[in-house]
């Protein structure tokens, strides 16, 4: 069995899994935000982190017996690129780091970015993963289009597209926290978009490389909360992204599979629009669950390594 485990920015998760790939236990804590607030400071969620994955471990060693794992894998980094660092990452490394050697057990770690496309592949039962494919990563830290490349069990990523500033999740957030609603506000407010129809959206347009810039964005919302109601700022906000995802897709060879992950990519109305408007493309959804932070991609890929 191998033990993954995954400190976010806003998640402690643990995942274990069999020799098979299936889920034998698996705990995702949402760390705590205060009420207007938008976010942690990364010493804060490394605070978090460390208790938390105490009270995880105990919970789980109730039903998992740790004597039976043979590998453990962790998040070590955001990206799989030089000088990727993130505190909060550096929490799951010191307890994965300290039980691997307490319980003699390899220790494999992958960046937080490769978790998250494994983690899709994996809950979709991808199989064979495509030798080549299009990452779309969409959360409150990352928005980036992704060229990748499956070779030797593990990923080749090349950046080919992105904001340039503000990420999908930080102008969900952040026009959330004005409307008054608790963070993260991703959920609540696809929830809200869901009781109103409507196509209006602001046009971005795509600059060279796939690139774009979202600050903009942020300015023309705090006005339209001001003239709208909430139900139909959310579905604005849903229908200007879901509008921007199209023209970053629109010109890849329909050959290539386009596998979306991050929380972002959970959104209902997001897939629904995309789905509708991309009908000659293979667009990959992975579940709610996980598209959000979690340690299934990083267990998996940990399985992969120990098969050799």
């Amino acid at each position: 069995m191998i033990l993954g485990v995954d400190t976010s920015c806003y998640t402690t998760s643990m995942i274990v899994i069999d020799d098979y790939g299936s889920i034998v236990y698996e705990n995702n804590h949402m760390l705590k935000v205060k009420p207007g607030e938008r976010g942690l400071r990364q010493s804060e969620g490394f605070f978090q982190h460390v208790n938390k994955l105490s009270e995880v471990f105990s919970d789980l060693v109730l039903n998992v017996n740790p004597l039976n794992l043979t590998a453990i894998a962790v998040s070590s980094r955001p990206r799989p690129v030089e000088g990727s660092y993130m505190p909060v990452f550096h929490a799951g490394v010191l307890f994965a780091t300290n039980l691997s050697n307490a319980l003699g057990l390899p220790l494999y770690t992958f960046s937080h970015q490769e978790g998250h496309l494994m983690a899709a592949l994996h809950s979709l039962r991808i199989d064979p993963i495509p030798e080549r494919f299009i990452g779309l990563h969409l959360s409150g830290g990352t928005t980036e289009l992704l060229s990748v490349k499956w070779f030797d069990k593990a990923f080749e990523i090349e950046l080919i597209g992105g904001t340039l500033d503000l990420n999908f999740g930080q102008l969900i957030d952040r026009i959330g926290i004005k409307l008054g609603l608790a963070f993260p506000c991703g959920k609540e407010m696809d929830q809200m978009a869901q009781t109103v129809t409507h196509n209006d959206c602001f046009k971005i347009k795509k600059m060279e490389f796939g690139r774009f810039n979202l600050s903009g964005l942020e300015n023309q919302y705090n006005k339209l909360i001001t003239e709208k109601s909430a139900e139909y700022c959310c579905r604005h906000i849903f229908n200007t992204i879901s509008n921007l995802l199209y023209q970053l897709i629109s010109d890849i060879p329909s050959e290539l599979s386009i596998v979306f992950s991050g929380g972002v990519s959970s959104n209902s109305i997001v897939k629904e629009w995309l789905k509708y408007n991309c009908p000659h493309k293979t667009l990959y959804f992975s579940p709610p669950e996980y598209s959000r932070d979690n340690a299934l991609g990083v267990a998996e890929m940990g399985r992969l390594q120990q098969l050799g």
